[in-house]
C-alpha cells in the first residue's frame, strides 16, 4: 500500500461522510460518535467523548491535542481484550507482541527496536497509575507492558505525541491511559459472559470467562465493584527439535540436553480480579481505593525458527531447567494498589493518587542457538521484582475568568531487582577446544544462582499547565516539569545475601535533573472547528552503566570492538536523558449535524542523545551510549460518525517517516546507512470500520467489519528484519435479548500469516508472526 493508496482512502472517507454532514434530521440528536463513544456513567456532553488527558474533563473535539479514544461500547462489539487488539488500528501507532510481558508500543515512530532498557519511550498508565516498564527477564528485554486486560473498562485513551509535563519521564511518543470503570453509588448491577473460539493452522481452542458486579452499600455514599476475569489463549507454534533437529540441537543432544516435539507452544493463561470501593462521605469528598491483581502464565515462548521454516509457525527449542526436566516458559505476576482522594470546590479540585506496584516476573530461555561452543547446553533462569511506590498531588482550577491551572507533585520510587541467572541444562560439559574455547565457568557455577542485581530509582517532580484565554475563540497554554532523578547503582548479593566484589560501581549514586516545556496555541471560531498549534517537549529516565570490565578488550588497546563494526570507548556512570522537541499543528471539526467529526494533524519531532545498546565481540556485552539522534516528520486523519440507514463508520490513516540522523555518531548505530529507518516504525497504517445496526424481532443487533493495515519495517537499525506489510480483517455481529446478548466473531479472517518481528539482539533465526484466524461465539447476561 503506497501513500498515495492512503489519500484516495481520504477522499473516499470524505464521499461517504458528505451526506452526514449535510443531514440534519432529528435522527442527529443520538450521539454522532456512538461508534467510538465512551461509557462515561453520565460524563457524556452531549454528542463528544469526554476524555481527562489534559487532567481535566474536556470533550475529545475541544481537547487541543493529537488523542484517539476507544469507548466501552467498541471495547464489547470488537471483542478487544489486550493491546494487541487495538493499538496497530490507530493512527501513527505501532505494536509488536512478542508474548507474556514482551511487546513494544511505538508512537510516531520513536524507537530504537531494542527491549533491554526498562526505559520505554511510551507511557503506559491503568488509571491513575504507571505500568511502564513492567516486562520480563527474557533474552535480555525488560522493556514490555503488563497490559492490563480491557474487562469493565470505560475508555482506552491513546495520546500522541511527547507527554512530559502532564505524565513525565517515558511518554517521548506519548501514553497509552486504560480508565476502569469506578464503583456506581446507586444501581445494582453486573454481568457474566463465557467466550470460545478456535485459532487455525497449528493453533486450537481458546476460551474466556469474566464477570462483574457492582454493590451499593450505603446509598449515594458507599458502593464497591469486583471484576474478575480468565482467558486461555492457545499455542499455534510447534516445537520441532526432535524430529527437525538443527546442528545446534545436535550439539547440545551430544551434551546431555534432552529435546522433545511439542504442540501449542506459547499456550497463555491469564487470570485477573479487580476490586474497588468508592466512597463520598460528603459532597464533593470522595475516596476510591481499587486493587488489581493479574497473572499471567506463557506454557513455552511463542517465536518461529526462519531456519526451520520460512512459511510455517514451527521452532526449534531444546528443554531447560536442571537436567532438561523443563521447558521454556515465561510467567509475570502484577498486584497493583491505588488510593485516590478527592475534594472538590466550586472553583477547584485537589486529588491525591497513591499507588504500590509488586511485579514479579519468571522465566526461562534456551541460549542453545547462540553456539554450541559458547553457550551450548545453557539457558538463562530470569527473575524480576519491581516494587515501585507513587504518589501525586494535584490540583485543577475551575474559575471564572481567563485563566485555569494544572499544578501538582510527583514522587516516584523504583526498586528493580533483577537475576540473571546461567544455568546449564545438559549433563556433560564442553570446554572447548584451544582454537573455540567454551565458557571460562565450571558446570558448579552454572547450576549455582547467580548476583542479585538492585537498583533503586528516586523520582521527584514539579510541574503545572497554565491556560489563559485573553478573548473567546483564543487559548494560550503554557506547561513545565522539573524532573530530579536519584539512582542507586544495583547491589550485587550472592546465594547467602552477603555483600560481594561484583560490581565496579557497587555503592554508586548520583542525581541528575532537568526542565521539561510546553506551549499550546488554540483557536476555535466556531463550535464545530478547533485548530492548535503545540511545541511540546519529552524525556525520559537516564540509564546507567558499569565499569568496564577489560574482559571485553582482548587486543588491550582501550577500545571495545562491537557489532556494527566500529571500535569504542563506552561511558562510565549515569548517562543523559534522551529527549524529544515535537512541532504540531492540529484541525478538528464536526459536521452541523453534529454526525461526523474528525481530525487532521501534521508534526515534526527531533530525537537527541538517544540510547542505543551495542554488543560487544566476541562476548556479546551490553553497552550504551546517547549517540544517536533522529527525526520524525508525519500526518495522522480521522474521521468517524454516523450514516443515513443507522450505518456508523470510523476511517483513520496515518504516514510518517522516522529516521535516524547522519552524523557519525548515528551512522555508526546503523552501520553506515543513510536515513536509515527506525526499527518498529512502518511509514503508514490505515483503519476502516463499517457497522450496521437493525432490529429483529424487536430485538437489538448489528454486525460489524474492521480492516487494518500495517505497512512494511525493519526490526533493526541496520534496515533488516523487513516485516509487516499486512492487511488484517475483522467481523463481529451480535443480537440482544432482552438481558441476553450472543455474539460471533472473527479475528484475522483472511488467515495471513506475516511476520512482525524478528530478534535483533539475541536473534538465532527467531521472528514472529500474525496469529491464525480465531472464530469463536460468545454470550453474556446483563442485570
Amino acid at each position: 500500500m503506497k501513500l498515495g493508496d492512503i489519500k484516495y482512502g481520504c477522499a473516499i472517507a470524505l464521499i461517504w461522510a458528505a451526506p452526514a454532514f449535510a443531514q440534519a434530521t432529528p435522527e442527529a440528536e443520538e450521539p454522532a460518535n456512538d461508534a467510538v463513544q465512551a461509557s462515561n456513567q453520565g460524563q457524556e456532553n452531549g454528542n463528544e467523548i469526554v476524555v481527562t488527558a489534559t487532567r481535566r474533563e474536556t470533550t475529545l473535539q475541544d481537547t487541543a491535542m493529537a488523542i484517539s479514544a476507544i469507548g466501552e461500547d467498541q471495547i464489547e462489539k470488537r471483542n478487544l481484550v489486550g493491546m494487541d487488539d487495538y493499538l496497530q488500528s490507530l493512527p501513527g501507532v505501532s505494536y509488536q507482541d512478542r508474548g507474556n510481558g514482551q511487546n513494544t508500543i511505538i508512537i510516531r515512530g520513536i524507537s530504537t527496536g531494542s527491549q533491554i532498557s526498562t526505559n520505554t519511550p511510551t507511557g503506559s498508565y491503568f488509571g491513575e497509575v504507571p505500568v511502564t516498564g513492567l516486562g520480563t527477564q527474557i533474552n535480555g528485554n525488560q522493556a514490555g507492558n503488563s497490559d492490563p486486560k480491557l474487562f469493565d473498562v470505560q475508555r482506552v485513551e491513546v495520546l500522541r505525541g511527547p507527554q512530559g509535563t502532564l505524565f513525565g519521564s517515558g511518554a517521548l511518543g506519548g501514553a497509552v491511559r486504560v480508565i476502569p470503570n469506578a464503583p456506581d453509588l446507586n444501581d445494582v448491577e453486573g454481568k457474566v459472559e463465557a467466550e470460545y473460539s478456535r485459532t487455525a493452522r497449528r493453533g486450537g481452542n481458546n476460551y474466556q470467562l469474566h464477570g462483574v458486579l457492582n454493590l451499593p452499600i450505603i446509598q449515594d455514599q458507599l458502593a464497591a465493584r469486583l471484576v474478575a476475569y480468565r482467558v486461555f489463549d492457545d499455542g499455534y507454534i510447534d516445537n520441532v527439535a526432535g524430529s527437525q533437529p538443527t546442528a545446534d540441537i545436535i550439539g547440545q543432544t551430544a551434551l546431555g540436553v534432552q529435546s522433545r516435539d511439542r504442540e501449542n507452544v506459547g499456550a497463555s493463561k491469564t487470570t485477573g480480579f479487580r476490586g474497588s470501593i468508592l466512597w463520598e462521605p460528603m459532597e464533593g469528598l470522595s475516596f476510591n481505593a481499587m486493587h488489581l491483581y493479574q497473572r499471567v502464565k506463557q506454557d513455552g515462548l511463542g517465536y518461529i525458527n526462519l531456519d526451520v521454516s520460512e512459511t510455517d509457525y514451527l521452532q526449534v527449542a531444546p528443554r531447560t531447567g536442571p537436567l532438561s526436566n523443563s521447558d521454556e516458559f515465561s510467567n509475570a505476576t502484577l498486584n497493583l494498589s491505588n488510593l485516590v482522594a478527592e475534594y472538590s470546590w466550586d472553583w477547584g479540585s485537589l486529588l491525591n493518587s497513591t499507588s504500590y506496584i509488586d511485579y514479579n516476573a519468571n522465566s526461562q530461555l534456551s541460549l542453545g542457538f547462540y553456539g554450541v561452543s559458547i553457550l551450548g547446553g545453557t539457558y538463562s533462569a530470569g527473575r524480576k521484582y519491581h516494587n515501585i511506590f507513587v504518589n501525586e498531588t494535584r490540583f485543577t482550577s475551575d474559575w471564572d475568568g481567563p485563566l485555569g491551572i494544572v499544578a501538582g507533585l510527583y514522587y516516584e520510587n523504583r526498586s528493580e531487582h533483577i537475576f540473571a541467572n546461567l544455568r546449564y541444562s545438559g549433563t556433560v560439559f564442553d570446554p572447548g577446544t584451544p582454537d573455540n574455547p567454551g565458557p571460562t565457568f565450571t558446570i558448579e557455577q552454572l547450576l549455582g544462582e547467580g548476583p542479585e542485581r538492585k537498583l533503586v530509582t528516586k523520582q521527584f517532580a514539579a510541574f503545572g499547565e497554565a491556560a489563559f484565554t485573553p478573548w473567546d475563540p483564543f487559548t494560550l497554554t503554557v506547561g513545565a516539569r522539573y524532573y530530579k532523578f536519584n539512582m542507586s547503582y544495583p547491589i550485587f548479593l550472592d546465594k547467602s545475601d552477603e555483600p560481594t566484589i561484583a560490581n565496579g560501581l557497587q555503592g554508586f549514586e548520583k542525581s541528575i535533573d532537568g526542565v521539561n516545556w510546553k506551549i499550546n496555541a488554540a483557536y476555535k471560531p466556531s463550535e464545530q472547528i478547533l485548530l492548535y498549534g503545540q511545541w511540546a517537549q519529552g524525556f525520559r529516565q537516564p540509564q546507567i552503566q558499569n565499569t568496564l570490565d577489560p574482559f571485553n578488550d582482548p587486543d588491550g588497546n582501550g577500545l571495545f570492538d562491537f557489532a556494527d563494526g566500529s571500535e569504542r570507548r563506552p561511558p562510565e556512570g549515569l548517562l543523559d536523558p534522551d529527549k524529544v522537541d515535537t512541532y504540531e499543528a492540529g484541525f478538528k471539526f464536526q459536521s452541523l449535524s453534529g454526525n461526523v467529526s474528525g481530525s487532521l494533524t501534521a508534526y515534526y519531532t527531533d530525537w537527541k542523545g538517544i540510547p542505543v545498546i551495542l554488543l560487544t565481540v566476541p562476548f556479546g556485552a551490553g553497552f550504551y551510549f546517547n549517540a544517536g539522534s533522529a527525526t520524525v516528520k508525519g500526518v495522522e486523519f480521522e474521521l468517524s460518525g454516523r450514516l443515513p440507514g443507522d450505518f456508523y463508520a470510523q476511517f483513520s490513516a496515518s504516514w510518517s517517516k522516522a529516521t535516524l540522523g547522519n552524523d557519525p555518531d548515528s551512522l555508526s548505530l546503523s552501520g553506515g546507512i543513510r536515513d536509515a529507518d527506525l526499527p518498529g516504525s512502518p511509514d503508514h497504517n490505515a483503519y476502516f470500520a463499517l457497522e450496521k445496526r437493525f432490529d429483529i424481532g424487536g430485538n437489538e443487533a448489528f454486525i460489524r467489519g474492521d480492516w487494518t493495515y500495517v505497512s512494511s519495517y525493519y526490526s533493526t537499525l541496520f534496515e533488516t528484519g523487513r516485516v509487516g506489510d499486512y492487511h488484517l480483517f475483522g467481523l463481529n455481529a451480535g443480537i440482544t435479548i432482552d438481558n441476553i446478548k450472543v455474539g460471533v466473531f472473527a479475528k484475522n479472517l483472511t488467515n495471513r500469516k506475516d511476520l512482525t518481528w524478528v530478534d535483533n539482539l539475541l536473534g538465532g533465526g527467531r521472528a514472529y508472526r500474525l496469529r491464525p484466524r480465531t472464530i469463536g461465539v460468545n454470550a453474556s447476561f446483563q442485570f
